[in-house]
């Protein structure tokens, strides 16, 4: 020892206190690289852990499962993921994870968006009587049970956001219609070429983008729009480009379709006509015009033309917006009148008044004049376990 500190008198200060923060150097670069590599470590084993890919039913009785809307709502009214990213209401969040942990299905895709968003949660930027989600599962833990009491456990699928995506293709192909009718838009999605045009689907991925649509459908969606864009246009979509200017004539219907496919579009979109949709509406002119899906009838389509002036007025009337997006309306507008001054030199007066008087018919059949309200909404129905 006396040899030591013989040997570091002799050495200048300075040189040691260097020596001594290199050595602090090493030291903390070891540590934080030991350090990472255990968190990385952990995350690997997070996200490595062998799943279960089981798809279970839901705990909870079928009659007291949440639709689709009251999953929203719930999860909107529980909390925030547009501004502040934390808890609103303890009492709502404590409902809507007890849906959520026991394989509700229209909760479990918002419970994904809350474990997404919560990390973002400032506590400096913050509501009054707002709280973090790891103050909240600190705070309220125990209030997580079932409804005889035992404690409920987050299911394993939410620690992995691999097993999401899976999850939700299952759901959509089990016909979950929140799911299938999310999943339609992965085929024939919107994609316009530099002319603001939409390029064409093919029939493959039409028929997979009808065949949910479909599910959604008997799910209680309202979807008949986009579902017969699809069955009768090459783009899957009204319009050909991009600012809804080019309207798709049902004169260029995919060739691929089926007589009975084509006479089943027609139905549907009778079934919009009659909730006041314009295209609709269009729709059913043109196929009593062409004789495409229903019998050529040239009084029944000058019939329907006029309806669609009817419809015009109470756009007018109760909102434009109310019964179809007004910046898509007018090249409709324009194709119905040119139809309707073909029929108006065709007709005899006797034919015109015929038409007239089954317009008068067909105005008895329109159920609501608010047609994006009816085309919003979705059937209550019991969701399935």
């Amino acid at each position: 020892m006396n040899d030591l500190n013989r040997i570091t008198k002799l050495i200048p200060k300075n040189v040691i206190a260097f020596v001594i923060g290199i050595c602090f150097v090493i030291g903390s670069i070891c540590f934080y690289k030991n350090n990472m590599q255990n968190l990385n470590s952990e995350h690997n084993q997070r996200e490595n852990v062998p799943m279960d890919f089981t798809i279970y039913s839901s705990t909870i009785p079928e009659n007291q499962l949440l639709r689709i809307h009251e999953a929203k709502k719930l999860y909107e009214s529980a909390f925030d993921d547009g501004v502040f990213y934390g808890v609103v209401n303890p009492d709502q969040l404590i409902k809507f994870l007890k849906h959520a942990w026991q394989w509700d299905k229209n909760a479990m895709p918002y419970y994904y968006s809350l474990l997404t968003w919560q990390k973002h949660f400032d506590e400096d930027n913050k509501e009054e009587g707002m709280i973090s989600f790891t103050e909240f599962m600190r705070k309220y833990r125990d209030k997580l049970v079932d409804s005889a009491g035992n404690p409920l456990v987050e299911p394993e699928v939410f620690k992995s956001s691999k097993i999401q995506w899976y999850l939700w293709d299952k759901f959509a192909d089990l016909k979950y219609p929140y799911f299938a009718y999310n999943k339609s838009f992965n085929y024939a999605p919107r994609w316009f070429d530099e002319q603001g045009m939409m390029r064409p689907s093919t029939d493959e991925q039409l028929e997979k983008s009808i065949e949910y649509l479909n599910y959604a459908i008997e799910g209680g969606y309202h979807c008949y729009e986009n579902l017969i864009a699809r069955m009768l246009f090459q783009q899957g979509e009204h319009y050909k480009d991009q600012k809804y200017k080019q309207l798709n004539k049902l004169t260029e219907y995919r060739r691929a379709l089926k007589s009975d496919d084509l006479k089943q579009a027609i139905d549907y979109a009778q079934l919009m006509a009659e909730h006041s949709s314009i295209i609709g509406i269009l729709r059913m002119t043109e196929a009593y015009l062409y004789g495409l899906g229903r019998e050529q009838d040239p009084v029944k389509a000058y019939a329907w033309s006029r309806l669609s002036d009817y419809a015009k007025q109470k756009i007018i009337e109760i909102g434009k917006n109310s019964a179809w997006h007004a910046y898509q309306l007018p090249p409709v507008w324009e194709y119905n009148k040119e139809i309707q001054n073909r029929l108006e030199q065709q007709l005899t007066p006797a034919e015109k008044q015929a038409a007239l008087d089954y317009l008068e018919t067909l105005k008895t059949k329109v159920v609501t004049w608010n047609y994006n309200k009816w085309r919003d909404q979705i059937d209550d129905f019991h969701p399935k376990p």
